[in-house]
């Protein structure tokens, strides 16, 4: 399942708030994350997002004897200059935990401004209960996304 965000903003203003280390930190610790760290690289017609989040999250009994409710992530967003704008892929580690996300990424030009896309997958190294572990970081990772890109909306307003 995608997220998705429609800006009345223009595709370089969008971006250029996007690549502010800046606001990532702010955007994170405004959500209530406990940390973050961003850096920026740019390179031509690819830029590179870095970030490392601490976080907290309330856990399901079954998946509270697996995981730690404190996490380290890590972060890797690789976008590419596209025809209608930006696109890319962004990897998600969770540290010392079995799980593996990814995602297609996309700031596109659309009609009256432009629209971010994610769409996330995951896969949990986990005997029996992995099928749950995947539902459930799927649904918090969406459910974070959506969180990021309306702060964005408002930061944008």
């Amino acid at each position: 399942m995608a997220v998705a965000c429609k800006y009345k903003n223009n595709i370089d203003e969008v971006w250029a708030i996007l690549c502010d280390p800046d606001f990532r930190v702010e955007r994170s610790l405004a959500l209530g994350e406990l940390s973050a760290e961003c850096e920026v690289e740019e390179d031509g017609d690819e830029v590179c997002i870095r970030m490392v989040r601490e976080v907290t999250r309330e856990l399901p009994s079954v998946l509270a004897k697996i995981f730690n409710p404190k996490q380290t992530l890590e972060f890797v967003e690789r976008w590419r200059a596209c025809d209608k704008g930006w696109e890319g892929e962004l990897a998600i580690s969770i540290k010392s935990q079995p799980v593996e996300l990814s995602a297609k990424v996309s700031l596109l030009e659309v009609a009256g401004g432009c629209e971010y896309s994610v769409s996330h997958r995951c896969k949990a190294k986990i005997p029996l209960v992995g099928g749950k572990v995947e539902k459930f970081v799927l649904s918090q990772t969406d459910a974070g996304a959506k969180d990021e890109l309306d702060y964005l909306k408002k930061k944008l307003a």
